[in-house]
C-alpha cells in the first residue's frame, strides 16, 4: 500500500469508483431529491430503460429552485427537465489524475466510469475524500485557499445574495464569518436542501416572499473546521462525517480566527497537479 501512495501512476479510476444511485427521467423532481437524499448520495445516474440518459447533483436542484418561473411549478416537473443530459465518461483503467483533469477542466464534480464502452459506475471529488488514503499525505495548509483569496459572507445576507454570490464566483461553499471569526457556513447542499423544503412544504403558502426574508444566517450550520497542521486524511474524515463540500481553517478553536478553506476540489486538484 505505501508504494501505490508514492506512485500515482498506479491509482486507477477503479480504485476509487463505486456504484451509482438511478432514477428514472420521467420520475418527478421531489422523488429525485428525497431518493438522493434518503441515498445519502451526491449525483444520481438518470436513466431511460435502464440505460444511462443524464446526471443530476444538488448544483442542478439549485439551478432550477432559483428559477422563479420554474420553481413555482417544481413538484410536478420532470427530472428530464432537470438533469445535464451530457455525460462525461472515463475508462476504469484511466488514472485517477485523468479524472480529476476531467472534472476540473469541464468544471464538474464527477465523472461516468467505462468498460468496454458500457457505464459500469461513477467517481466523484466525494469519492476522492473516501478514498483519501490511498493518497501521498499533506497537510492542510499546503493545498488550502489561504484567507486572502476567500470570499465570504456576513450573517445577515440573503440567502437571495449567497446563492449569487456562490454563483458568479464559481464556489460551493461560503464561510459566514463576524469579522476575521468564522460563525458558520453554507454551501449548495444547504442552500438546496432549505429551498427544496420551502417549495415542497404546503405550509408555505407564499415562498417567494419567504425566500426573500430569510438570511444565511438563519439557516447556516454550525462551522466545520480543521486546524491548518492536519494531515490531509483528518480534512476528508470531518466533512465525510458533517456531510459538507468542504471545512474552514481555523488557527485554534478558541479564537476560530479563520485562515482559508479546503474544498473536496482542492483534493482534485492535488491530485491532478502533483501526484
Amino acid at each position: 500500500m505505501e508504494m501505490r501512495k508514492m506512485n500515482s501512476s498506479s491509482l486507477l479510476v477503479k480504485d476509487f469508483m463505486r456504484k451509482y444511485t438511478m432514477i428514472d427521467k420521467d420520475d418527478l423532481i421531489p422523488q429525485a431529491y428525497w431518493t438522493l437524499e434518503s441515498r445519502k448520495d451526491t449525483h444520481l445516474v438518470v436513466t431511460e430503460d435502464d440505460r444511462p440518459v443524464g446526471i443530476v447533483s444538488y448544483r442542478d436542484f439549485l439551478r432550477i429552485l432559483t428559477d422563479r418561473a420554474r420553481r413555482k411549478h417544481i413538484a410536478k416537473l420532470h427530472v428530464s427537465s432537470l438533469m445535464t443530459e451530457k455525460l462525461i465518461t472515463i475508462s476504469e483503467n484511466a488514472t485517477i489524475k485523468e479524472a480529476c483533469e476531467i472534472m476540473l477542466n469541464k468544471n464538474i464534480s464527477s465523472v461516468l466510469v467505462t468498460k468496454d464502452e458500457e457505464i459500469i459506475g461513477i467517481v466523484t471529488k466525494r469519492d476522492l475524500l473516501r478514498k483519501i488514503d490511498l493518497l501521498p499525505q499533506k497537510a492542510v495548509r499546503e493545498l488550502m485557499t489561504p484567507r486572502e483569496e476567500l470570499i465570504v459572507a456576513p450573517s445577515g445576507t440573503k440567502i437571495t445574495g449567497a446563492e449569487q454570490i456562490m454563483r458568479e464566483n464559481n464556489i460551493s461553499t461560503l464561510p459566514i464569518v463576524s469579522g476575521d471569526k468564522l460563525v458558520g457556513y453554507v454551501d449548495i447542499h444547504v442552500l438546496s436542501r432549505f429551498l427544496m423544503r420551502i417549495f415542497l412544504d404546503p405550509k408555505h403558502r407564499h415562498p417567494d416572499k419567504l425566500i426573500r426574508e430569510i438570511t444565511v444566517g438563519d439557516i447556516m450550520k454550525g462551522p466545520v473546521y480543521v486546524l491548518p497542521e492536519y494531515p490531509i486524511k483528518e480534512f476528508a474524515k470531518e466533512v465525510l462525517r458533517r456531510k459538507t463540500k468542504g471545512a474552514a481553517v481555523v488557527l485554534s478553536p478558541e479564537t476560530m480566527k479563520l485562515e482559508g478553506v479546503i474544498t473536496d476540489t482542492d483534493i482534485a486538484k492535488y491530485i491532478y497537479l502533483e501526484l
